[in-house]
């Protein structure tokens, strides 16, 4: 029994976080591969005839779009805990093939949503970071000014 969202319960919130930026740089990567194959065959005459050559790219797509779409749940309680701003359904609101070539050179995501969706991964690595009493220090004992020195000097 999951989380409701698809995934395992054992996961914790860091091993979440990383697997959500291992599917949403898959997702991005399925992307800009339909958009390359699309701009591929837009111009060729019978362009209508040449879509099932698109076939693939939209199964890779269809299936990446699926490992995300699983994921959004719990990245929305990720954020909303940590009080980030949730960009990772902006993602799954593209249109593929919408803009010809010629009026768009740029990927379907752009550059901005792309950076968006970076940092919020970043700083949810960061907020979800559990540290082991081992990384933080221990106080250390008051020692006398003359051991202080020897210290430093040795």
């Amino acid at each position: 029994m999951g989380d409701g969202a698809g995934q395992p319960p054992h996961l914790s919130d860091g091993e979440f976080v990383d697997a959500l930026r291992t599917s949403v740089e898959n997702y991005l990567a399925a992307v800009d591969q339909w958009d390359a194959a699309y701009q591929k065959y837009y111009r060729l005459p019978g362009f209508a005839s040449r879509i099932s050559d698109l076939a693939a790219e939209q199964q890779v797509y269809d299936a990446r779009r699926r490992e995300l779409e699983r994921m959004l749940p719990r990245a929305r309680r990720l954020c909303l805990k940590h009080a980030k701003r949730e960009p990772f359904s902006g993602l799954l609101r593209i249109s593929l093939g919408v803009y010809a070539p010629q009026e768009r050179a740029a990927s379907t995501i752009g550059r901005n949503e792309r950076s968006v969706v970076t940092r919020c991964l970043v700083e949810l690595h960061d907020a979800c970071r559990e540290w082991s009493p081992a990384e933080t220090e221990a106080p250390q004992p008051k020692q006398s000014l003359l051991r202080r020195v020897v210290n430093y000097f040795f």
